[in-house]
């Protein structure tokens, strides 16, 4: 790596429901020994860290590291959106969906040296409306009605993935299907969704492979369309697609394009890389190899 010294650290101490916060000295003992010396910027409130590695992307940083979530490093490629400085990951969060896109191992030293080795890859972006950006997943239905769930209730210190599950279990009894109509490629898809979700990579919600034949730095956006089925359909359905085999089902429709309009009946909410982004309408825009980031060797 170049010019170690213009290598900051980006820490979020409330990732993984406090996980970074106790990995933090082991974390930082690995850059250490892969001879990485940093200075290290702990996140203070949501948006800190976007604002702060915007500054220092406009200044010429080279390399900024988030250790933290899914969320942390969203946080961070919004600040860096579009320019030359790379992206390095130690995962910390609770589900590190990105840094598995990536090759990167949630083995701290492993983690460590893929930052010191510096392979980087430019990987598309996706461009929200004209203010936001995500560079894995989003999702619309059911799924983001999860995400919002668990949203709520870590504020009251809920642990994050039990979060995830106990919303999981309440919209599986409790969510009815949406009606939503998407125009992308001089097409149209009209009707009620269990969801739909946006991939610039394969896997979201450590490890479904929603969209498995995403491919990160390809200028598309590979659209997954999930048609209500019943419950009992859902549940033999779900664990298929932890290996991709979900796209087979009559109920689900795969779509490509490099932009995508979604409209629907009635406000739905997208998260993108397990964060709110917008409501209903927006406008989903790939923004082709607009990110550098630090990926481990066996990576597309």
């Amino acid at each position: 790596m170049k010019n170690a010294h213009l290598v900051k650290l980006f820490v979020n101490p409330v990732a993984g429901g406090g996980k970074c916060r106790k990995l933090y000295p082991e974390i930082v003992q690995g850059l250490h020994e892969a001879g990485i010396r940093c200075d290290v910027i702990v996140s203070r409130y949501p948006g800190h860290i976007t604002e702060v590695s915007s500054e220092l992307a406009a200044r010429g940083c080279e390399t900024v590291i988030a250790c933290g979530g899914d969320g942390t490093v969203n946080e961070v490629i919004n600040g860096i959106a579009g320019t030359e400085t790379a992206l390095g990951i130690v995962p910390a969060g609770t589900a590190n969906d990105f840094a598995a896109n990536m090759g990167i191992s949630e083995d701290i030293s492993v983690a460590c040296r893929i930052i010191k080795q510096g392979r980087l890859k430019k990987i598309d972006l996706v461009r929200v409306n004209n203010d936001k950006f995500f560079a894995g997943t989003g999702c619309i239905g059911f799924d983001a009605e999860v995400a919002a769930f668990a949203a709520r209730t870590r504020k009251k210190s809920l642990d994050p993935f039990l979060a995830h599950v106990l919303g999981g279990i309440l919209k599986f009894f409790t969510y009815r299907p949406k009606t939503v109509e998407l125009r992308f490629n001089e097409k149209r898809y009209f009707g009620k969704i269990l969801l739909a979700a946006f991939g610039n990579t394969r896997s979201y919600a450590r490890g479904i492979l929603i969209t498995p034949r995403a491919v990160p730095d390809d200028a598309l956006l590979d659209i997954c369309v999930v048609k209500p089925m019943p419950k009992q359909k859902i549940l033999s359905t779900f664990p298929s697609a932890y290996k991709g085999a979900h796209i087979n089902k009559k109920e689900i429709a795969l779509y490509q394009t490099d932009a995508v309009w979604v409209q629907s009946v009635g406000p739905m909410e997208l998260y993108g890389d397990g964060d709110f982004m917008t409501t209903t309408p927006f406008r989903l825009k790939v923004m082709p190899k607009s990110l550098n980031v630090m990926a481990g060797c066996s990576v597309f």
